[in-house]
């Protein structure tokens, strides 16, 4: 079977380049031929060529024999339908929040895939998916009977590593409270931090501060996992906490009430820091071998482009719906860095307006200084006036006695 595969980007190594690296190494490894497009190629596109695939990002270019395409980011696969309008098409969504990752009716997709219960709500939600097959599936992460070369977990946690673009504040809490403990700490992911691949990183730690994919590839290393962003805490991932956490893609928003509503604070980090166990890899790896093997899902995946391709569905309308779709995704971004640009701009005028006050506060405190030095000197100049001519006058006292005496 030949199966192309899309993506908005093969630039950075994030959660769905992350995915089809590994699926697209099983699916070769089960005898398909796997190929990919995306518009921007860039990092993530010369390991896979490096790896022997075959990466297009102009689709014109790209063959007409294909079987099936599994395709993610309707960009992408709104510019491949423009060539190929019948090709079975298997669209995979990973994010709910993501524009380019929602649905589109007129790109002819023949069944839908969920890698989580937030993501499956929404696309059984949506009107583009109305009369299709949507499949739930888990997240796949490699697996192999090489791992048992690896180190376990200390039993006394001595070091811990956060791997992620989008943590700010968090990382400081999560230094203080590893700090607390003699945890040696590093942030992967922050301008200082760059990784092509952080799974190194996170072989040689023992505790992993992670979401989505990442958690998921730190619990295929055994490492212990806590489910933490800026935006959610899900806690430490175990045997009893894996479902709530599975379901909403490991992210701790508490779809399955795993999250919490509060910001952690120090104090909890501390708290939750204490509880490690080094059975806390264990039961990660344990996990992951039987619900995330990615030789599990790439063969799931065979049965699900088997299915559709006795049953191909028409593109239609699109040839500027590639264009809408990207430029729906700019805009968006645009419009969101726009609006926290402003908000930055903002309080950088609010603080240039409190310098100002200050330093005007300060002009006006001078300036009284000034002032009283003014007075002080005048008062001063007045009472060397009145010395010198106290001064005189003693001098012509004292001499007049003198000029007296000399005469006599």
């Amino acid at each position: 079977m030949k199966i192309l595969m899309t993506n908005n980007t093969l630039t950075d190594r994030g959660g769905s380049e992350s995915y089809l690296e590994t699926v697209s190494a099983e699916l070769r490894r089960l005898g398909h031929e796997v190929l990919f497009y995306s518009p921007e190629c860039g990092l993530v596109a010369h390991r896979l060529r490096d790896r022997g695939f075959e990466v297009h990002d102009d689709a014109g270019r790209l063959p007409a024999d294909l079987d099936v395409i599994h395709g993610q980011h309707t960009n992408a696969v709104a510019r491949v339908r423009e060539r190929h309008p019948r090709t079975p098409l298997v669209f995979a969504t990973h994010s709910w929040a993501i524009s380019v990752e929602d649905p589109v009716a007129e790109l002819g997709a023949s069944a839908y895939l969920a890698f989580n219960e937030l993501t499956r709500r929404r696309l059984a939600a949506h009107a583009a998916t109305r009369g299709a097959e949507i499949i739930r599936l888990t997240q796949p992460v490699e697996v192999s009977f090489a791992d048992g070369v690896r180190d376990p977990v200390s039993a006394v946690p001595r070091r811990a590593v956060a791997v992620s673009r989008r943590m700010a504040t968090v990382t400081t809490r999560l230094a203080r409270a590893c700090s607390a403990l003699d945890i040696e700490f590093q942030r992967i992911g922050d301008a200082d931090g760059v990784s092509p691949d952080p799974r190194p990183e996170m072989m040689a730690a023992d505790i992993v501060f992670a979401i989505g994919r990442t958690a998921l590839e730190a619990m295929a290393a055994a490492r212990a996992v806590v489910v933490v962003d800026e935006t959610a805490f899900g806690g430490w991932l175990s045997t009893s906490s894996y479902a709530a956490l599975e379901a909403d893609g490991f992210t701790g928003l508490g779809l399955g009430h795993s999250g919490r509503e509060a910001e952690p604070q120090d104090d909890d980090l501390a708290a939750l820091l204490r509880d490690y166990h080094p059975d806390l890899g264990t039961q990660a790896r344990r996990l992951v071998t039987r619900h995330h093997a990615a030789q599990h899902h790439a063969a799931a995946l065979v049965e699900i482009y088997g299915a559709v391709a006795d049953t191909p569905a028409t593109a239609t309308s699109t040839g500027t719906l590639a264009l809408l779709a990207q430029d729906r995704f700019t805009l968006e971004h645009r419009a969101v860095s726009a609006e926290w640009e402003a908000a930055r701009l903002r309080n950088e005028v609010a603080d240039l307006r409190g310098e100002l006050e200050r330093r005007l506060e300060e002009r006006a405190h001078l300036v009284a200084r000034v002032e009283g030095l003014g007075d002080r000197l005048r008062r001063a100049r007045t009472r060397a006036q009145r010395f010198r001519r106290q001064r005189d006058r003693a001098r012509e006292a004292l001499g007049s006695p003198r000029r007296r005496w000399r005469r006599s």
